[in-house]
Formats: structure tokens, C-alpha cells, sequence
């Protein structure tokens, strides 16, 4: 499983996917993308069709945004 999303401080919504999944012990692999830089959005659109985080991947399955 992995996991996309924006700096912490920044994505409150990235937070929130982020602890949900470390308090449920469940394992997965995080790719942070700096909101501050000014990349961010062509590097969350290569990973979400909406273009935002958090974006959680799973066996070839994308879910991003709040459906994550």
C-alpha cells in the first residue's frame, strides 16, 4: 500500500489518512509532495486525475482525496 501526500502542517486532509493508517498499525509506504514548491501540482496531478492528496494506492487501485 502506498501512500501520497502533501506536507502535514499544510494538508490537514494528508494528516488525517496518514494517522488513520499508522494508529490501525496497517503498513504502507508514504511519498510526501512539498505544497510549497512550485512542481506540486504536476507531481499530485501524476498521481491523482483530480490532482490532490492524499492519493492511497493499492494492488493497481487508486483512491484520492478525501475518498482516501
Amino acid at each position: 500500500m502506498k501512500l501520497i501526500i502533501g506536507n502535514k502542517n499544510y494538508s490537514s486532509w494528508s494528516l488525517r489518512a496518514w494517522l488513520l493508517l499508522k494508529e490501525a498499525g496497517i503498513p504502507f509506504a508514504e511519498h510526501r509532495i512539498a505544497l510549497d514548491l512550485p512542481n506540486s501540482a504536476s507531481e499530485m496531478a501524476a498521481f491523482s486525475s483530480a490532482g490532490r492528496v492524499p492519493v492511497l494506492q493499492l494492488d493497481g487501485v487508486t483512491v484520492w482525496d478525501t475518498m482516501a
